[in-house]
């Protein structure tokens, strides 16, 4: 029998090095060799976003040119648009002068990931809420050393604005403009990350408040302008714990209803089933 050349040896050995070894524990993967088109064409749409080279409110190219640019298919392109779309990147305008544009920085995306994870039950309304205190915690003390006379007035302007609206019985909790109050603070600390951060969590407990519809409580009000006075007296600790005491509150009458409603649909749901094995 000939031989085997070291060579020979050498080739095999390092082809069985490099093949994937099974494993009774979970799938095996291969290397990637190539991305797709439409990731590549998200990157570099984010890189430029980072340079600066492109900028909030300006207009992509058309989808037929970026096809041009990419060298790539306008099925591709298209894919890629609708990626940076659900990932709040870019917003697309409908009209004469319609297209892609680039998203001013917002928190949509960041809502949307933990409304998607509250939904699917991986995150449980009472981490939201100690997320929103803890943050709000934050917020707090930072406009307490930052805010302007302006910036307080506008948060005194919008309880008043609301407490008309809870008297007049117009308020609600199911309007965008009722966790204005939030927003105001957060802009009091003068940082975006914070700001972003606190719409997302305000954002998603309205959304969820709007599915129970609760009624309007003038005591919100109350507690708002408590919230106000602290921070007119720079007192971080005070106005954290006044609002942390909201907070819990809040999240214990949301998760209340929601075992409610729950419950509920389920006796409908047990009622409608006996129904139905009745007539069968």
């Amino acid at each position: 029998m000939p031989s085997k050349s070291p060579a020979a040896t050498a080739t095999r050995a390092s082809a069985a090095s490099k093949a994937p070894t099974p494993t009774a524990r979970g799938p095996v993967f291969q290397p990637v060799r190539t991305r797709r088109a439409f990731e590549v064409v998200c990157d570099q749409i984010r890189q430029q976003i980072a340079r600066g080279d492109l900028r909030p409110g300006e207009r992509l190219p058309g989808e037929k040119e970026l096809a041009e640019q990419f060298d790539i298919s306008r099925i591709a392109v298209r894919e890629a648009l609708r990626s940076l779309e659900a990932a709040a990147v870019v917003e697309a305008r409908t009209g004469l002068n319609g297209g892609f544009f680039i998203r001013d920085s917002n928190s949509a995306g960041l809502t949307q990931s933990v409304q998607d994870m509250v939904s699917l039950g991986q995150v449980s309304i009472s981490d939201v809420t100690e997320a929103r205190v803890e943050l709000m915690g934050v917020a707090i003390r930072l406009a307490c050393a930052r805010a302007t006379e302006e910036e307080l007035n506008a948060i005194e302007a919008d309880i008043d604005h609301h407490t008309e609206l809870f008297r007049e019985r117009g308020g609600s909790r199911n309007t965008k403009s009722v966790i204005e109050f939030y927003r105001l603070i957060a802009r009091a600390t003068h940082n975006n990350v914070i700001l972003m951060m606190v719409d997302a969590l305000s954002e998603i407990i309205r959304e969820l408040l709007a599915h129970i519809d609760p009624q309007p409580r003038q005591d919100i009000m109350l507690v708002r302008r408590q919230v106000l006075a602290l921070l007119r007296a720079r007192d971080p600790e005070g106005a954290s714990a006044a609002m942390a005491l909201h907070l819990r509150k809040v999240s214990e009458y949301l998760e209340s209803e929601s075992q409610k409603k729950t419950a509920a649909k389920a006796t409908a749901t047990a009622k409608a089933t006996a129904k139905a094995k009745a007539r069968a």
